[in-house]
Parts: structure tokens; C-alpha cells; sequence
């Protein structure tokens, strides 16, 4: 008998809410005066540490260069993230940057859902992101053997082909995904596996 169930991600309900607030509650909430803007998450790769001031130096100087509106999210707490956030000193005084230590996530997704793109190595680039249509500029590593959307331009940390990239998606724009992780319904999946007896009488082993 069948052990495995796919739901889909539980994130993706939250995703698909009609409870979600608006684009300008949140942007009046955190202070945004962007019109057009992209986001930024990049978190240390911990194999990679020694070639990180290098890799983060090239990624901000892309962004500055870039003269777009950006939102960016401090990274996660793993060895190195500290090089990073030196690095967005640099970025304190320059008005195309609003940089915030973290969002709630529904106010993230509202920001997200409401982006130009998404810039860095996060998780969110290849799950989040794909679900709203929102491409994503996935740079190095980190994200290597998950899932990939055709919303996702893989490329390393060159400053021509971070340049191009970010050109490209500002061209392109949404782009319809080919990836399906579920349709935002994973609750109610859920409980009606709960309801099937079935479901109780499966091996532990």
C-alpha cells in the first residue's frame, strides 16, 4: 500500500490566501516608498566561507550598479553572515536600498507576490518565488539539486552576468512556471488522509 501523500507545501496556503493584507498596508508598515523595487536574500554557503568577501564584494557592487530599488533581508545566522552585513554598510546611505533585519512572513510574500524579482541564494527564490510567477537571479551554489523552475537564472558571481541577468528579468518580466508545488490547498489534503483509515492501518516499519 501507498506510504508516500503529496500534498503540496503548506506554505502555499498561506501563499494562496484571500486574508493576505494589501501591497500598500504593508509598504506603509515597513516604510517603503519604492514603486518598482526587487528583493535580496543571500546567506553564507558554509563550504564556501573563504571565497565569500569576494562573492558578496561583486554582488553589491552589481546591485549599486544597477541603479534599481531593492529590499533587502539580513541573512540567516550561519559562519559568515557577519562578511555579509559588512558589506551592506555600504548600502546605509543609498536610497535605491531599504534593508531589514527580517519581515513577518505574510508581509514578506506580499512584497514577493508584488516584486520585480528576486536576487540572491535563498530558498525562497526557488520555491516562494516561482509559485507568484516572480523570476529569480539564483547565484552560486547554494541552491544546487532543488527543484528548478524556468522562472530561475542560475549563474555565478561575474559581475557581466549578474548585470545581464537582472536586464533580462527586468525585460521578461512574470513568467508562467512549470514547477507545481501543489495548489495551496495542503490543509485540507491533510485532514482527509487524517479521516482515511487506510491511512492508520499502513506499517510503521
Amino acid at each position: 500500500s501507498r506510504c508516500v501523500f503529496n500534498i503540496g507545501s503548506p506554505d502555499l496556503d498561506v501563499m494562496n490566501s484571500n486574508d493576505l493584507p494589501s501591497l500598500e498596508f504593508v509598504k506603509n508598515y515597513y516604510g517603503i516608498d519604492f514603486q518598482k523595487f526587487a528583493i535580496v536574500m543571500f546567506h553564507p554557503v558554509t563550504t564556501e566561507t573563504n571565497k565569500l568577501k569576494d562573492q558578496v564584494k561583486i554582488f553589491v557592487d552589481s546591485l549599486i550598479e544597477s541603479n534599481q530599488k531593492y529590499i533587502i533581508i539580513y541573512p540567516n545566522n550561519d559562519i559568515g553572515s557577519d562578511t555579509i552585513l559588512q558589506e551592506y554598510e555600504r548600502l546605509l546611505d543609498n536610497t535605491n536600498f531599504k534593508i531589514y533585519p527580517s519581515l513577518r512572513f505574510e508581509y514578506f510574500l506580499v512584497l514577493l507576490k508584488n516584486a520585480q524579482f528576486m536576487i540572491g541564494n535563498s530558498s525562497a527564490g526557488v520555491r516562494e518565488a516561482p509559485y507568484y510567477n516572480i523570476p529569480t537571479i539564483n547565484l552560486g551554489n547554494r541552491q544546487n539539486n532543488r527543484v528548478k523552475s524556468n522562472t530561475i537564472i542560475s549563474i555565478d558571481f561575474i559581475k557581466e552576468d549578474i548585470n545581464n541577468s537582472i536586464n533580462k528579468v527586468l525585460k521578461i518580466g512574470k513568467i508562467e512556471k512549470d514547477v507545481d508545488f501543489g495548489d495551496g490547498n495542503s490543509d485540507k489534503k491533510f485532514y482527509e488522509l487524517l479521516q482515511n483509515e487506510r491511512l492508520w492501518q499502513i506499517t510503521r516499519q
